[in-house]
């Protein structure tokens, strides 16, 4: 009886076991996946989803009660997710999945969509930092973070187009369907803009190097095609970055970047996060970050954001590349100045390798562009100036070598544990060395020996590695994790000798310094989007920064040894918030409050921001910020090659500076050319400066005598002109700027302007395509640089040949300063491997600029001479990848 009843279909239990059955056998044929077919107009909904059960197997459940309405739909082979969203798109309805069952549900008439992701390169599948994802529907976006990844909440339509965009990328559209395309971590690849042909690389579209971002005073910088741009010696990131508004030429044609009248070293310059505090070779003439191992550059002049801290006047945040998880991939180049290797390796897929390696070439093997630099940068130096008066004096004689050299190796390391989480490694390494042999006859007065030999040499090492972690937890939040080392050491040794008889020299004194730096860097921020229209970020940060200074000096039979050392911390905390209030309305706030413990208060630093688009393509901004900088670069002149761009912590006595930066602009972007001009002005106080070189035998509590505390000024004007698309391309821009200071123990205590003012600049880039070679021009246009009139000017006796300023410091100002240079390059294809050839020619009508003035206290009287710039000066480089 029982075993009957067991089988009885109107028993509970055998429906059961059959509904398991069916869903085990439905389920078999769901992990199929047949592809459906379907072409519906003006149908019953109802009939629609009959016909997915009945004819393709899809297990849907659907009310008695659904609306009688009719539809007109379509789908070429579809998986069952996206059949069902198609079927749905004119409808009230949605769908959710139990297990492997459908379930049609009434939605809410207020309910949102998300959707998020990351944007890679199609062809190596690394990240793109830093795109543009935009609705323009919805006048709704956001931009990619470090890994690439994006999240856009609150989008009302069951369907609609993303637009992604890259500066040197093909934009691509791509078409949602929620909530179908909600529950997927979406892959936007991106095409880079070149076309390929069997025997010659054309570029498709025209060369971009710059877009102007969301953001107010942010601009994003492509270092794709910077070796397009003219060059002097070397194809380099931060002397490209000098032909964008805002960042000054500097003085003599180095890499150092001012910017918005503030000095190299107001800036932060980040490398996937990390802080990098010796940026320049070659005496700041070549940026110590090689160009082919960067993906991507953003610049903050205006509205720095709450997350970033520690300088006064920019941010620069570079992006390593991640290298291709396809293919391997090496390129070999090299120019006039040096040898280079790149070198991409995939791991299984997921991840990358990529090293990138330079090194100087032989100093006159192959250019004497070494030379230039080297008596351009270093003329200034006291022994360079002894020199300088043996060809005056008869009675006196001297002779000089020098021998300099520097390579950098930039890598990364890149893994995707899972499609929202990524691991990198980013390591840094970088070489200087420079040796000098001088001798001299007849400084008796000066040197205090008739006939002495000088042999110095410095080393200068610099190290860094930075590890980030980013994962994307779902459309809302998102979490990232970087810490980083970063280190500097410099090592001086210098040796006197005197002759004693023929080429016999006896040693009589010893100089040996050497400089450690350090910086320990760990930051973790978390971005919440979980509140319409808001986009709040927030994040804690915990600074180390480490100076140890040890000099030996040896006189005679006295030796002399003294040390100075520094450990400070600063521990960061901040929140911003990205508020849009309307479609045509944002505001950005953020606060970062600072511990620093040379310090007994906390330090904020408040932050505004608003924008205003008055249409689809005008737009005005404005922002005022509040900044702190706790450490300072030592630059002075008489410093020894040892302290040179060495760094000192604030202290009690060498307080940190503050500033106030105010923004302003207005933007007009078409699709043929944008607009854009912005003023600003900062005003910095407790701005520190020595009086005199400084000296590491002295205590801290002693710099005091030697420090001036004073005040800045910076007044500007931005403009800018950009056509985008036609046969030539390219931008002009013009910035009016003033920079003054005042230090009441300078200039008897008036206000004088800086040294790098510069008040007028013009530049104008002109990029254009013949015959398959890329041609870029540039012309640019200063105002000449500010020097002190001799009669304002003395040598102090008694002080070491001290000059010293009585008035009207920096009162005069050279000739204005004007050349034009120019790039050609084109890229081929032999034999499967791409090759990079291109000719670059510095100041091609050779203008005979002056760059500053030197003055040598040294002759009998003070003497005063023009510092010429560099005249024509050609340059060819090459690239062969395989």
């Amino acid at each position: 009886m029982i075993y009957v009843q067991l089988f009885n279909t109107n028993i509970p239990i055998f429906r059961i076991i059959i509904l398991i059955l069916i869903y085990l056998t439905n389920g078999s044929r769901l992990n199929a996946q047949d592809k459906i077919n379907f072409d519906y107009d003006n149908i019953r909904l109802r009939y629609a989803l009959l016909n997915l059960i009945e004819n393709h197997n899809v297990p849907v459940v659907f009310p008695d009660s659904i609306p009688p309405q009719y539809i007109s739909s379509y789908c070429n082979n579809c998986d069952f997710d996206e059949a069902i969203s198609r079927l749905l798109l004119q409808t009230k309805l949605r769908w959710e999945k139990s297990n492997n069952q459908y379930i049609i549900i009434l939605s809410s008439m207020s309910e949102k969509y998300s959707v998020s992701g990351r944007v890679i390169d199609n062809l190596t599948k690394e990240p793109i930092p830093y795109a543009n994802i935009f609705i323009k529907s919805l006048q709704n976006g956001d931009i990619s973070n470090q890994d690439g990844v994006f999240s856009i909440k609150n989008i009302p339509n069951r369907t609609c187009s993303l637009l992604v965009s890259y500066i040197g990328y093909e934009p691509n559209i791509i078409e949602l369907v929620f909530p179908r395309d909600e529950k997927k971590f979406q892959t936007l690849s991106l095409n880079p803009k070149i076309l390929s042909a069997k025997e010659v690389s054309i570029t498709g579209n025209n060369r971009e190097f710059m877009e102007r971002s969301n953001n107010p005073g942010q601009i994003s910088f492509s270092p794709r095609h910077v070796s397009t741009l003219p060059n002097l010696g070397e194809v380099d990131i931060f002397r490209s970055l000098q032909f964008l508004p805002g960042i000054q030429l500097a003085i003599g044609g180095t890499s150092d970047l001012y910017i918005r009248g503030g000095t190299p070293d107001q800036n932060l310059i980040l490398l996937d996060g990390m802080p990098i505090y010796h940026s320049g070779h070659m005496f700041g003439f070549i940026s110590a970050i090689p160009a082919d191992g960067i993906k991507d550059i953003q610049i903050y002049s205006g509205a720095i954001p709450a997350k970033y801290g520690g300088r006064i006047s920019s941010v620069i945040h570079l992006i390593s590349k991640s290298g291709s998880s396809l293919n391997s991939k090496v390129t070999i180049g090299a120019n006039l100045m040096s040898q280079g290797i790149s070198i991409e390796l995939p791991i299984n897929k997921r991840g990358s390798w990529i090293l990138n390696y330079r090194g100087s070439n032989p100093v006159t093997k192959y250019s004497n562009l070494y030379s230039s630099i080297q008596n351009f940068a270093m003329g200034d130096d006291k022994f360079n100036l002894l020199t300088e008066t043996a060809n005056i004096i008869k009675e006196q004689n001297a002779s000089y070598d020098i021998n300099t050299s520097y390579l950098d190796i930039l890598s990364r390391f890149s893994l995707l544990l899972n499609p929202k989480q990524r691991v990198t490694i980013s390591t840094i390494y970088g070489a200087d060395s420079t040796y000098e042999n001088r001798n001299y006859f007849g400084f008796n007065s000066i040197l205090g020996h008739d006939t002495i030999k000088i042999d110095a040499g410095a080393n200068f090492r610099n190290a860094g590695l930075v590890l980030n972690w980013y994962s994307n937890w779902n459309h809302s939040n998102n979490t990232h994790f970087s810490l980083s080392w970063y280190g500097i050491q410099s090592y001086y040794l210098s040796e006197n000798s005197i002759l004693l008889n023929q080429n016999i020299y006896t040693p009589i004194a010893e100089t040996i310094e050497d400089n450690l730096f350090s910086d320990i860097h760990f930051k973790l921020n978390h971005g919440f989007k979980g509140i319409k229209n808001r986009n709040l970020l927030a994040g804690i940060e915990h600074k180390s920064l480490n100076t140890l200074f040890n000099t030996s000096n040896t006189d005679g039979t006295s030796k002399n040894i003294s040390s100075l050392e520094q450990n400070e911390t600063i521990s960061s905390i901040f929140f911003q918030d990205s508020w849009k209030i309307s479609s045509v309305l944002d505001f950005q706030s953020g606060i970062r409050i600072n511990d620093f413990s040379a310090n007994k208060y906390l330090i904020t630093e408040p932050r505004f921001a608003l924008k205003y688009k008055f249409k689809n393509s005008v737009t005005i901004e404005s922002s005022i910020d509040k900044h702190h900088q706790f450490i300072h670069r030592l630059s002075d002149k008489n410093n020894t090659r040892g302290t040179q761009n060495m760094w000192l912590v604030s202290t009690k006595n060498i307080p940190y500076c503050q500033s106030y930066n105010y923004h302003v602009g207005m933007h007009l972007d078409e699709i043929n050319y944008s607009f854009s001009l912005s003023g600003y002005n900062s005003q910095i106080k407790r701005l520190p400066q020595f009086i005199d070189s400084f000296s590491f035998n002295d205590s801290l509590n002693m710099l005091t005598s030697k420090l001036c505390m004073g005040s800045g000024y910076k007044n500007g004007l931005e403009f800018i002109y950009r056509k985008k698309q036609g046969l030539i391309s390219g931008w002009i821009s013009y910035h009016l700027n003033q920079t003054r200071y005042d230090f009441p123990e300078i200039n008897n205590g008036e206000k004088y302007l800086a040294n790098h003012d510069k008040k007028h600049e013009l530049k104008a880039v002109i990029i254009s395509k013949i015959y398959n070679f890329d041609i870029t021009a540039n012309w640019v246009f200063s105002s000449g640089s500010l020097y002190t009139d001799l009669e304002n000017m003395y040598v102090e006796a008694g002080s070491g040949f001290n000059i010293v300023v009585l008035e009207n410091q920096n009162g005069k100002r050279l000739p204005s300063v004007h050349h034009m240079d120019i790039s050609l390059s084109r890229k081929v294809k032999i034999a499967s491997k791409i090759v990079d050839l291109g000719l670059s020619i510095y100041n091609i009508y050779n203008r005979k600029n002056i760059s500053h003035k030197r003055y040598n206290p040294f002759s009998q009287n003070l003497v005063v001479t023009n510092v010429p710039m560099f005249g024509i000066t050609p340059n060819a480089f090459f690239k062969i990848s395989f």
